[in-house]
């Protein structure tokens, strides 16, 4: 039962008539009900055409109709047969219009449409070569692995040969292949789903062949070390397989362990667990706890703080910390310092344990109750040098003297806060005040006067000795024992002067503490007297003689002068001590094992109550403000909102749940916010708190997630679903206020659009879809990285050179074939250059419109835009290119074609590399030779001649193609035709300036040319240059030269030693050329020879040569770089050509 069509005459129907197959479905088939889905049918597969004559079905074959997805709201899998790559593969249809290449299963597709897949993705596989069975491919090939026999054979290699660089490719086709590839971004092979057909080379069957074939460079920085070319390994058993600068990576096989670059110190470096998939047991120094701890390392990339053991790790690195102030703590057999504590001293017996702020500085330290002294006398008379000044002696080698204390004797020693940060409650005993007080420790460098407890001073240092019978004595406001005497009684009115033995036991005693004394005598007198164990004004009957203090004439007298007590417990009668009275109690001192200590407004009411609770039956008392007139700040733990909240005692009557601090009951009591959406967080047994977490550590446990909360506290293990792919369906959740920080901008992924996005957290209440950073959510969620400029509707379009996109749109390449996608099309050639974003390195082409050229470009991936070409001509196809220097609009240049050789007038030929590049360009000069060389623009390397008007000749230059000038021949032969260049008149090449430029001269600027060269003056400026020779012009032969030009000109014969004329042609003579008889016989007089050798009147030294008349012969003197005369050679041929001929 389905939907079909049909035509309808217009008469005479009944109700199953539908204008549409879309109404009758809504009608017949339930297409609405999601339900029913299962049940939808095919859109029927013929198409109704009416004529004049009659109507016709007319059958369509469904392979040959392209893809349609139809319309709707539903997305149902079906398969439809590619024509291009001819098989089935599957799409989401959704549920409306359509055609019938639509099939329910691949079976039913590849039944109607029979499978001819081509499994090559460059050029056809037909013949087909198999490559299964040992048969193996041409060089220009590869097997290409398929899912079946039939697709396995020789396919053409990528033009990109390499093929470990190859991008991944997963092909087409309905296969689900597990394959490997070598990711060349991340250095190592990767696993992905090969689809069977048109993949690349970059596809092994397994990881060890990916990797055999794809080196993996393990190194965090720089590459392997290698010796001949080949990479070294290494191992832990030789410390010295690797050179200097290098360190030994120990990756998870034999390629993986390499020498590596080193990068510092080891042991300063962070933790670094690399990349890759293994999972290598290794440990790391961590410097903040000073201590090797365990870590999971990827294989690749990892720091040198990375250690095959805990052993060989704290070999590295481990650096004692010296807590003592006296030297090195006390060894071990392995040379580490001893540790000890509190209830376990192996010390030996000149050491001492010092309880450190850590484990490390919990040592045995010497000096066991050492006293320094500077001289010995002192240590005579016991003499206590201070602490601290000892410390300083001790570094300046000044030779000590010492004293062993135990014992009492450390209670002498003074207070030593010692060094450090780490504010440790100790107590110390004061020898003035003979009592133990708190104080703060540093952690480091103090003395044994250091105690843990209260407890633990008393029982070293007991200190005073109460000689009261009953009762403490009086103290002042300093906390000191007062003192009396006979003649001087200083107790106020609650005490009286107890006369001791010394002044130690002279001090005031409490009269309340006495016992009740009827006396002596028969007056039989109504007195009161205060009951120590009841702690209350009793009446008694006194005799009238020899009582003792304890004996008021009121009731009110006694009560004022004695406290009397008033029980603050609230369950009953306060522990009794041993003096029957209430057993005063602290802080720090501890109750029977049925009572705890009740903590009132003064001494009077810190008593040990009965009733004791422990553990959570403490924090579950209700609050109880208690009675009395007191108004002290406690702290309760209040079991509904899990906090320890603040509360006014008035001192009398309350219970356990009552704490002196909130830290106090933060401890005993599982405080904490919760701020799981639902359920309790994960409570740690050790802390009783919310066990913390991260989202790198994901360390909460199965069937928890990490609430990344604004304030560490509320960084809590919450019940629910981890935080993985699946959450990230779940919706953005702000979260509730309540913490102490303001809310922050968080991450969440919208499935809609299948990206992270920016939202502001709360703090508290939140779900799992909540990432502190951006890389954290797209670390977990699918996101659709849109490689195009612009927004662009989901699903993406795929498209490839063979796959085109439609009209408006065009294909951008990308580094992956995920974002090789369709993206909206703008005027490509007037978009500008965008390099875009990512990790890709893709040599492109864009065009220029200011230049009018297609230059390269590297491209990085994505957000590219369409002015982006996969090679030059391709781009200069696209975008009509502008070689000229200008002119477009304005001067429109033209192509020069087979039918036209030369270009019309205003314009000349720009001599490209292509016909694109060939045109006649605007602004033709007459004189192209007087134009300056242009390299121009472009990546052509084309060799041309230009004509260079200085040196005026034509000479070679590189050019780019385009945008170029007119000085621009294609041959040295066309630019010299064209520009006529210097008619040499030298014997070799005349002289020239720096910057090239041919070294003019005249008649009366001679001296301007160099050493080695003379003045040629020929028949023109332009020949009278420069030119290269010997400066001594009497000494060469007659040369007429070559040309035309007809000169007269006079020579020197040294034969006949006299200047006779001749004609000169202009061109090519040399020195022994003068204008005018004068000026030849004042360069070459007849006494030439004759004239004495003159040394100069410089300070230089050159060799020179001279005729000796008195030898007759030529010889060499030296000559001092300046004046001088004519007599005066550079060599020994000059002066003997010259002079030889002369005898006397």
């Amino acid at each position: 039962m389905r939907c079909e069509l049909f035509y309808w005459s217009g008469c005479c129907a009944n109700a199953n008539n539908f204008p549409s197959i879309h109404s009758c479905q809504r009608s017949c088939e339930g297409f609405y009900n999601a339900v029913l889905a299962k049940h939808l049918v095919k859109v029927v597969g013929y198409l109704h055409y009416k004529s004049a004559q009659r109507n016709k079905l007319i059958a369509v074959d469904p392979c040959q109709q392209n893809l349609e997805q139809g319309y709707g709201d539903v997305s149902i899998r079906r398969y439809y047969f590619n024509k291009s790559t001819k098989t089935c593969e599957q799409f989401n249809y959704h549920g409306n219009s359509g055609n019938r290449n639509n099939f329910q299963s691949l079976q039913e597709c590849q039944q109607q449409c029979p499978e001819k897949p081509n499994p090559c993705a460059f050029g056809s596989s037909i013949p087909a070569v198999p490559c299964y069975g040992g048969n193996t491919c041409t060089v220009n090939q590869f097997c290409h692995i398929g899912q079946f026999q039939e697709t396995t054979v020789c396919c053409n290699r990528s033009p990109n040969g390499n093929q470990c660089g190859q991008v991944l490719v997963p092909g087409l086709g309905n296969a689900h292949l597990q394959r490997w590839y070598f990711n060349i971004t991340s250095q190592y092979c990767q696993p992905f789903i090969y689809k069977g057909l048109q993949g690349n080379e970059n596809n092994f069957l397994s990881p060890s062949e990916c990797q055999s074939t794809c080196f993996v460079n393990p190194c965090a920085l720089g590459e392997p070390y290698r010796s001949q070319n080949d990479i070294v390994h290494c191992s832990s058993k030789s410390s010295t397989s690797c050179p200097s600068g290098y360190f030994c990576h120990f990756g998870a096989m034999l390629q993986t362990t390499v020498c590596c670059p080193k990068l510092g110190n080891a042991c300063e470096q962070p933790v670094d667990r690399g990349e890759g998939s293994y999972q290598l047991q290794r440990w790391y120094w961590n410097g903040a706890s000073q201590r090797c701890i365990h870590f999971v390392y990827g294989g690749l990339k990892g720091t040198q703080n990375n250690f095959l053991s805990e052993e060989s790790c704290e070999k590295a690195c481990y650096v004692s910390k010296n807590p003592c102030a006296l030297g090195a703590p006390q060894q071990t057999s392995n040379k580490r310092p001893l540790s000890c504590s509190s209830s376990y001293n192996i010390c030996g017996p000149t050491y001492w344990c010092h309880i450190g702020a850590e484990p490390e500085t919990t040592v045995c330290c010497p000096g066991r109750g050492h006293n320094f002294f500077i001289l010995r006398n002192y240590c005579t008379v016991g003499v206590i040098v201070s602490y601290i000044h000892v410390f300083k002696l001790h570094f300046s080698k000044i030779k000590l003297f010492y004293i062993t204390v135990e014992g009492s004797a450390i209670c002498q020693l003074p207070l030593s806060v010692g060094f450090g940060n780490a504010n440790l409650q100790r107590w110390y005993f004061n020898p003035s005040t003979q009592t133990c007080i708190p104080f703060s420790y540093g952690g480091m460098f103090g003395n044994q006067n250091n105690f843990l407890t209260y407890q633990g001073c008393k029982k070293v240092c007991p200190g005073f000795v109460n000689p009261c019978v009953s009762g403490d004595p009086e103290v002042d406001e300093h906390g000191n024992i007062m003192t009396c005497s006979i003649s001087f009684n200083s107790c106020s009115p609650a005490f009286w002067c107890h006369i001791g033995a010394d002044s130690k036991t002279t001090v005031l005693l409490d009269i309340c503490e006495l016992p009740v004394s009827i006396g002596e005598g028969s007056a039989n007198l109504q007195r009161w007297y205060f009951n120590t164990v009841t702690q209350k004004c009793n009446q008694f009957n006194y005799g009238g003689l020899r009582g003792n203090q304890n004996n008021f004439i009121t009731e009110h007298q006694c009560e004022q002068t004695c406290p009397v007590f008033v029980n603050p417990c609230a369950t009953g009668s306060p522990q009794m001590g041993v003096n029957n009275r209430p057993q005063m109690c602290n802080s720090q001192s501890e109750c029977n094992v049925d009572f705890w200590c009740h903590i009132g407004s003064g001494p009077e009411s810190n008593v040990c109550c009965p009733g004791k609770v422990s553990g959570y039956a403490i924090c579950s008392q209700p609050m109880v403000s208690g009675t009395g007139s007191a108004s002290l700040k406690r702290w309760y733990y209040d079991v509904n909102s899990r906090q320890c909240l603040p509360f006014i005692y008035h001192g009398l009557k309350g219970n356990q749940n009552n704490f002196l601090s909130q830290q106090q009951c933060q401890l005993a009591c599982p405080a904490y916010v919760n701020v799981c959406p639902e359920g309790d967080p994960l409570i740690n047994s050790i802390t009783n708190q919310p066990q913390s977490c991260t989202f790198e550590e994901m360390n909460c446990g199965p069937n928890y997630w990490c609430h990344l909360g604004l304030v560490p506290s509320e960084y809590q293990c919450c019940p629910g679903k981890e935080t993985k792919l699946e959450v990230c369906q779940l919706p953005k959740s702000l979260g509730v206020l309540g913490a102490a920080e303001p809310p922050a901008t968080r991450w969440y992924y919208e499935p809609a659009t299948m990206a992270c996005k920016t939202f502001q957290y709360n703090g508290r209440k939140g779900n799992q879809n909540n990432f502190l950073t951006k890389a954290d959510c797209e670390a977990t969620c699918p996101v659709f990285i849109n490689p195009c400029n612009r927004p662009i509707a989901l699903p993406a379009q795929s498209c490839s050179p063979s796959q085109e996109c439609t009209s408006g749109s065009y294909c951008h390449y990308g580094l992956t074939p995920e974002t090789t996608i369709c993206c909206p099309l703008g005027n490509r050639c007037e978009l500008p250059k965008v390099v875009g974003t990512g990790n890709g390195s893709l040599q492109r082409w864009f065009y220029n419109p200011q230049k009018g050229i297609c230059e390269i470009f590297i491209y990085r991936g994505l957000h590219g835009n369409a002015n982006n070409y996969l090679s030059k001509e391709s781009c200069e196809m696209a975008c009509q290119i502008n070689p000229c220097a200008n002119g477009r609009e304005d001067s429109p240049f033209t192509y020069v074609t087979t039918q036209m050789h030369s270009c019309p007038s205003g314009y000349w030929c720009n001599p490209g590399v292509s016909p694109l590049t060939t045109v006649c360009c605007p602004g033709a000069v007459s004189d192209p030779c007087n134009l300056p060389v242009i390299t121009g623009e472009g990546t052509d390397q084309l060799e041309r001649y230009y004509y260079d008007r200085i040196s005026q000749t034509c000479k070679m230059f590189t050019y780019g193609g385009m945008k170029g000038n007119q000085n621009n021949f294609l041959s040295k032969e066309a630019c010299q035709l064209r520009c006529h260049p210097l008619d040499n008149p030298c014997i070799g090449q005349p002289a020239s300036t720096a910057t090239g430029q041919v070294l003019f001269c005249s008649s009366t600027n001679k001296e301007m040319c160099p050493v080695n060269f003379w003045c040629h003056i020929g028949a023109t400026p332009q020949t009278t240059v420069c030119c290269p020779g010997a400066t001594n012009p009497c000494s060469v032969p007659l040369s007429p030269g070559t040309g035309n030009a007809g000169l007269s000109r006079w020579y020197y014969n040294p034969d006949d030693r006299e200047c006779l004329p001749f004609q000169y042609n202009g061109k090519r003579g040399n020195q022994n050329n003068f204008e005018s008889q004068a000026d030849c016989a004042r360069t070459c007089p007849e006494q030439l020879c004759l004239l004495s050798i003159d040394r100069g009147a410089c300070n230089g030294h050159e060799t020179r040569y001279a005729f000796d008349r008195q030898q007759n012969q030529c010889i060499s003197f030296d000559y001092t770089s300046c004046g001088g005369n004519l007599n005066n050679f550079h060599s020994l041929t000059d002066c003997i050509s010259t002079c030889g001929q002369i005898g006397f």
